[in-house]
């Protein structure tokens, strides 16, 4: 028996075909269970659940079951996302080096039939993806468009050296209810808690003590952006994110109603929403993105559907707040999903569903995937020939950059996210009292494959050590201090999901004459990512 907050759950009998399947699971032998990068890999029946389980555990505890992976042709297309059986555990199991924590669940169809892995095949180049660069994903996703609306801060930045943090995410705990084979963060510590008056310092030294800062040594360019924006240049856009669950934090409602207080833009992204949350304090947001997550991997989920989960009212139907859905295509992908997480977001009044792969994938496996995803949309008929969504599902084409690429943009060695962004993660807080500052979200996922067979992984943790910037308790030395590189990115993020915004900053920092500057029509959301 399986007790779950939606019940009892009764064990399931195996049945004839499961009691074969079982009797194979013998013959992987010693690779049941292996210790590899970090991760120890198990495979094993689940006699209540009636299915083989191929689980992936943190050294922290934290666990990611998978059931299924992609067998692809030779091209890299989908041939179909079968169960794993012993023979595909026990080919993973022996592979698991080379290929990774995320890739190892997408295999070529011949590799499997021969055993053993062929040279990496080659991907679909980003511009043969079946995808439009459109409004809905330049408002609701990082692209770089939005940052011509604060064009004064870069003209500061060219002539001072100075930077201005106008954005920022935190994630004021690293607790989470779900338990998603993707997650960015699954060797994090769920101990890494702050308090209160430590997320209200490190707002108040970004609102408060950094336009003051302006406004005394940076006159000229603050005046310029309040005659823009009507605001001193301090932090205009806040995210509150991590963990998976924000709202788990028990602080949350306290900090929200402070915040609301302040001009700040909020924004909220979560997979789940606890209902001992008073509901009103969710109209203090100006947009909310809802993950979803596999149905195996959210145990508030009634009867394993995202649609039922309890959302609350005031984000329905709600014109003065926007709401999305965010999903993660993969291996455990279920039929009809797409379409019901379209229809979903059409009856509660959302006004988008973001839908992308995997960003621990390494950039051939991620434009494989994306090429395979768009090609999957457009047989749904969600998007049209040319790419652009006929729904409120839209395709984020979100990839790794290269070294090359890295080399050219960053030839000072400076990461430019930097001069405007900040992230500020727990990880590390319970053990030194102090936690860290981050460019950007995305430096858990850096994945390179640049290698022929062999791949570096994505660290799936916050590395205050190799890309962390200032301690929260400093973090008004990102607007005090001239920018400087705290690591150089050409070494060591040099497969960013973010080029595109990186190259945004430095032509807006580089400028002749910002009397043309223009910011695309029906833009939305100009204070966040």
């Amino acid at each position: 028996m399986l007790r779950t907050d939606q019940g009892v759950i009764p064990a399931i009998e195996p049945n004839s075909e499961l009691k074969s399947f079982i009797d194979a699971a013998s013959g992987i032998g010693p690779a049941r269970l292996q210790e590899t990068g970090g991760f120890r890999l198990s495979y094993a029946l689940q006699k209540r659940l009636a299915r083989a389980e191929l689980v992936l555990t943190s050294s922290t505890g934290h666990r990611a079951s998978h059931t299924h992976y992609v067998k692809l042709d030779e091209s890299g297309n989908v041939l179909d996302r079968p169960p794993i059986t012993p023979d595909v555990a026990k080919f993973i199991f022996a592979n698991f080096e080379r290929r990774g924590h995320t890739e190892s669940f997408n295999i070529f169809a011949r590799d499997l039939e021969e055993g053993r892995l062929a040279p990496r095949r080659a991907a679909p180049a980003p511009e043969s993806v079946r995808h439009t660069l459109g409004t809905t994903e330049n408002s609701f996703t990082a692209t770089g468009a939005k940052l011509n609306a604060h064009w004064p801060i870069f003209q500061k930045l060219r002539d001072t050296g100075f930077g201005s943090i106008i954005r920022a995410t935190l994630t004021n705990h690293q607790v989470c209810s779900s338990r998603c084979h993707f997650c960015s963060t699954i060797s994090r510590n769920k101990r890494d808690s702050v308090t209160l008056d430590e997320a209200k310092a490190f707002i108040t030294a970004l609102y408060d003590d950094q336009a003051a800062y302006n406004r005394k040594h940076f006159a000229k360019y603050n005046d310029t952006y309040k005659n823009l924006t009507g605001h001193d240049i301090r932090l205009r856009g806040l995210i509150l994110s991590g963990g998976g669950q924000p709202n788990l934090w028990p602080h949350f409602t306290e900090f929200v109603r402070w915040l609301s207080e302040r001009e700040i833009d909020l924004g909220l992204i979560t997979n789940g929403f606890p209902e001992k949350i008073p509901e009103d304090v969710y109209r203090h947001f100006k947009w909310v993105r809802i993950s979803v997550t596999p149905a195996e991997a959210s145990s508030f989920y009634p009867d394993g559907k995202f649609e039922r989960q309890y959302i609350p009212a005031i984000l329905k139907n709600n014109p003065k707040i926007t709401v999305g859905y965010s999903y993660v295509d993969g291996p455990w992908a279920e039929d009809g999903i797409l379409r019901r997480i379209d229809a979903s977001a059409l009856e509660n009044g959302f006004e988008y569903a973001r839908v992308l792969t995997d960003c621990n994938l390494g950039r051939s496996a991620q434009l494989q995937a994306h090429h395979n995803l768009a090609e999957k949309l457009h047989g749904l008929g969600l998007i049209n020939d040319a790419g652009v969504a006929t729904s409120r599902v839209f395709q984020q084409l979100k990839y790794h950059g290269t070294e090359g690429e890295a080399q050219t943009l960053w030839d000072k060695g400076q990461c430019m996210l930097q001069s405007y962004n900040v992230f500020w993660d727990t990880t590390g807080h319970e053990e030194n009292g102090h936690s860290y500052c981050y460019p950007c979200d995305s430096v858990t996922v850096l994945a390179d494959d640049s290698m022929e067979v062999t791949r570096t992984n994505s660290e799936r943790r916050f590395n205050s050590s190799k890309w962390g910037t200032v301690p929260n308790t400093q973090v008004s030395r990102l607007f005090t201090e001239k920018l400087h590189p705290f690591f150089d990115p050409r070494e060591i993020c040099h497969s960013c999901l973010f080029m595109r915004n990186n190259a945004q900053v430095k032509s807006l920092a580089t400028r002749d004459s910002y009397d043309d500057i223009r910011v695309p029509a029906n833009l939305q959301h100009e204070n966040f990512p």
